[in-house]
């Protein structure tokens, strides 16, 4: 059975080279299909899409983050307070 579900079903390895491309929506209309057969039947390869998932929205969620700058005035005083207190 195995043998016949072949080129319907992509392999766990073929699955896994496919995740980024398949999150991305960059898999051809064959290959998005078999992939997504694939994680219907496989728990573990489903475990690996969905820790892949949550790892890429916590980045964009990084990105979306705006740290202050510091105030050039401050950055330079600290610079000139550390040397003064390395001298000592």
């Amino acid at each position: 059975m195995e043998l016949l579900m072949r080129p319907w079903v992509a392999t766990c390895a073929e699955t896994r080279a496919s995740m980024s491309d398949h999150l991305e929506g960059e898999l051809s209309g064959r290959e998005h299909k078999r992939v997504l057969r694939h994680l219907v039947l496989c728990k573990h390869c489903r475990a690996v899409l969905d820790s892949l998932t949550r790892t890429l929205d916590h980045l964009r969620s990084l990105a979306q983050v705006e740290v202050p700058a510091p105030a050039p005035a401050t950055t330079a005083s600290a610079v000139i307070e550390r040397i003064r207190r390395e001298r000592r």
